[in-house]
């Protein structure tokens, strides 16, 4: 047995009676079980890079032209991509990502090489994009460093080189590079999942070549079509293929009409607030909804007089809140982090010996109601069109009344949605007619002097604009840039999911 397999079978000896047990892990705090589980997923980045270098080797030599020669054959398998499923008990598509990233760790090891186990010159030290820039090799040569040095996970390093792809032309090859370049720091400073980063690889990529992304968008537009089929049972399919075009104009409308039930922003006038009231308790499914929902359209379109079938009305309600209050919401904005961490030394202290109900948040009122709602719910509400804020002094008199001005124009939103392209969280998949704009500026922080500009507004879904207000957190302009500061967390920041954005800012690097 060679050493390699000696120090292998050691090592798996080892883990095997290193891991936990489920009762092991029920005792671990939650600091104690994220910290566990990032451990745990570090060890199988590293071990899923040494089986990626294998796959990539197994299929070197199980290559077609070795005919019965071959590796794979020899062991009774059509292909190299087969024997790796085969071996390692990953589905198809999991063993083709460990090829390629095999292939992207070999490109790493010939640009970069570490020649011995304990050789840390190249993989040791902070994540730098200098050290990537000065590489030699090709334009994907930094992407298999980054994940050689587990700056990028493997999924990471996968995901950017396949979905930017090879250049159309060898003249593109230094644009490629750069672009890379600035998506790997991207995805450090926005936290970019796999999937977010592969995301932005294709905006980047359209943006990189115009003419390439126009005539795709132009096949696209090509292969739209309707089928209808009469199954056996009596039911009719529908079979719908859109271009992205055709899908805004399909889907607008039933997003609208189902916002409550596909997640989009909270209702505010009363009439809404019941329409999704009787949507959450309709006993329908989403699927079915959606469908009686497109029936209803295509019978009302076929039926209106007019073009405009989804007149929208919004009329303000008006919270009222003290300036006292608004001092305490302040205050538990900045306690409500810890207090959910468990740390809760910020907090005012318990009643009789009770469980810690958090900070003290205030209260606010809203007209028509008999009960307040805190003066931090009133905060974040207030980030959205709908609610028109009046302060109150200690006297009981209003000294300030919010003006629709305070609020978002619909020509503003227009803005925030073509700049933002969405909910800025990162990870979130949610379009823009499915957000709220949020003040980076709040309200009641600013009482003297309202200004509501797109450069100080952000787009956020429901979900995240609640985790937003109500984990004592806040986003913060630095220039042109957005930044998320979480309390207890490094910065992350937040990066424009539209695609015109990524044009732009590819057009002004170039210029």
């Amino acid at each position: 047995m060679s050493s390699v397999l000696d120090s292998l079978d050691r090592l798996a000896a080892m883990v095997a009676g290193a891991l936990p047990c489920a009762d092991d892990l029920a005792v671990l705090s939650p600091d104690e079980e994220a910290r566990a589980t990032q451990v745990l997923g570090g060890i199988r980045a590293r071990v899923g890079t040494t089986i990626a270098l294998l796959a990539a080797d197994i299929i070197r030599k199980s290559a077609r032209e070795l005919g019965t020669e071959g590796l794979a054959q020899q062991r009774g398998f059509k292909d190299g991509l087969g024997l790796v499923q085969n071996l390692t008990g990953v589905s198809r598509d999991e063993a083709a990502r460990l090829i390629r990233v095999g292939d992207l760790l070999e490109t790493a090891q010939a640009v970069a090489p570490v020649h011995e186990a304990g050789d840390e010159s190249v993989a040791a030290g902070e994540r730098s994009l200098a050290l990537l820039s000065a590489l030699p090799g090709g334009w994907d040569a930094p992407i298999g460093v980054a994940v050689r040095n587990w700056w990028l996970s493997a999924a990471q390093g996968d995901a950017l080189r396949r979905e930017l792809g090879a250049p159309r032309l060898p003249e593109l090859t230094a644009e490629w590079r750069r672009a890379a370049l600035e998506l790997i720091g991207d995805s450090w400073s926005g936290h970019w999942t796999p999937e977010d980063l592969g995301r932005a690889a294709k905006r980047i990529r359209a943006s990189l070549d115009t003419l390439a992304a126009s005539r795709e968008a132009e096949q696209r537009k090509q292969q739209r079509s309707f089928t209808r089929v009469v199954r056996r049972n009596g039911m009719v399919h529908y079979d719908i293929d859109l271009d992205p075009e055709s899908d805004a104009r399909f889907y607008g409308p039933i997003r609208t009409m189902l916002s409550p039930r596909l997640g989009g922003p909270r209702f505010r006038d009363q009439a809404a607030i019941e329409r999704a009231r009787e949507l959450g308790e309709d006993p329908r499914t989403t699927e079915q909804l959606q469908a009686d929902t497109l029936v209803d359209l295509v019978e009302c379109g076929g039926q209106a007089e007019s073009n405009v079938l989804l007149a929208r009305h919004r009329p303000q309600v008006t919270i009222a809140v003290t300036t006292k209050e608004l001092q305490k919401a302040r205050k538990a904005q900045n306690i409500l982090a810890l207090h959910a961490a468990g740390d809760h030394s910020s907090c005012p202290g318990t009643a009789f010996g009770l469980a810690c109900a958090g900070p003290d948040q205030g209260i606010a009122w809203i007209d028509g109601s008999e009960s307040p709602i805190t003066a931090t719910d009133a905060l974040r509400m207030l980030c959205g069109n709908g609610f028109t804020p009046i302060l109150f002094d200690e006297t009981g008199q209003a000294i300030d009344v919010g003006k629709d001005q305070r609020l978002f124009t619909r020509r503003q939103r227009r803005a925030l949605a073509k700049r933002d392209g969405g909910c800025l969280w990162p990870d979130c998949l949610m379009p823009p007619e499915a957000t709220e704009a949020h003040h980076l500026n709040p309200w009641g922080e600013h009482s003297a002097h309202h200004k509501t500009e797109t450069r100080d507004g952000a787009l956020f879904c429901k979900r995240h604009h609640l985790m937003l207000h109500n984990h004592g957190a806040r986003v913060e302009r630095r220039g042109s840039e957005y930044w998320l500061l979480w309390p207890g967390r490094d910065p992350i920041r937040l990066h424009s999911k539209a695609g015109i954005q990524t044009q732009l800012r590819r057009e002004a690097a170039s210029a």
